[in-house]
């Protein structure tokens, strides 16, 4: 998207194939973790940057303070740091336990992230929500001093999460027990399915569908397969569960009864790209908040 404005932009990522990939795709990545090495690498070479994004990273990360000294030395003085993770809110009113998996080492809500930004002369400007991933935040960040004023949306989603009471020890019980609630109607709707004959598969591997797949105990006595579009995965199994993943066209050519989508967030999306599975009389089930067969 920068590009097509005629922005320099410069990538940076850990995993070597994924740079490999981008700057095959003529977007220009190095590969390293982004920490106060590779922010003086980068200024060096190239200057401060007006902007700096994050979209799904900053919750993977560590060492924050680090990664908060490489912002600082990497951003100009009027620059804009933007995060984009999924919101601890709608985390927990939506029940999106599956995203509770061993890369997210942070569940991030507004109240902490300002004193946090504080502590680095920094302070949140704005906040934008997002649908994505069952209900995102988009997080704007800049340096003190600055004579524009800070949303109003900041002050109101402080509000909200003070109003969901999300810090409250019992509402975290609440959550987990609405959680055990979901592992058995999920086991009973698959189950049952499977004790009348009908086949089961998985549709997507994403990550947090391997966490509702090992803590609801789903295995290949239940899926027969799960399909994916993404080449990395295919041919591979299932971490825990040890199912097998094939392509997406295995759902047409294999056409199982039941589909479960484990990648529910992109529900539509998927659904409409597999119209020929629910034309031909496959069903879709979502597992969350409230398991249910649809189509």
């Amino acid at each position: 998207m920068f590009s097509l404005h005629g922005t320099r932009i410069l990538g940076v990522d850990p995993a070597a194939n994924i740079a490999e990939i981008a700057n095959r795709r003529g977007i220009e990545t190095i590969p390293a973790f982004f920490d106060e090495r590779a922010a003086e690498a980068i200024v060096a070479r190239a200057g401060q940057a007006s902007v700096i994004t994050g979209t799904n990273v900053f919750a993977h990360v560590g060492d924050l303070d680090g990664l908060m000294r490489a912002v600082d030395l990497l951003l100009n003085d009027t620059g804009v740091l933007v995060i984009e993770a999924p919101y601890l809110v709608d985390l927990l009113n939506n029940l999106e336990y599956d995203t509770i998996y061993h890369e997210h080492l942070s569940y991030l809500s507004l109240k902490p992230m300002c004193r946090f930004f504080d502590k680095f002369g920094m302070e949140v400007f704005e906040v934008q929500r997002r649908d994505i991933h069952g209900g995102s935040f988009r997080v704007f960040v800049r340096r003190k001093g600055s004579s524009l004023p800070v949303s109003e949306v900041v002050g109101e989603l402080l509000a909200i999460e003070d109003r969901e009471a999300i810090y409250h020890h019992e509402s975290l019980h609440r959550f987990a027990a609405a959680v055990a609630r979901n592992r058995s109607d999920l086991r009973e709707l698959l189950l049952g399915l499977k004790s009348r004959g009908k086949c089961i598969a998985g549709v997507s591997a994403p990550a947090k569908g391997m966490t509702l797949l090992n803590y609801c105990g789903i295995g290949p006595d239940v899926l027969d397969f799960v399909t994916e579009k993404a080449k990395l995965k295919i041919g591979r199994y299932t971490p825990g569960m040890h199912i097998p993943v094939l392509g997406d066209e295995a759902l047409i050519e294999r056409r199982p009864d039941y589909a479960i989508l484990l990648a529910w967030n992109f529900a539509e999306e998927i659904m409409n790209n597999l119209k020929a599975f629910s034309d031909a009389g496959g069903k879709f089930i979502l597992p969350i908040p409230n398991p249910r067969i649809v189509g």
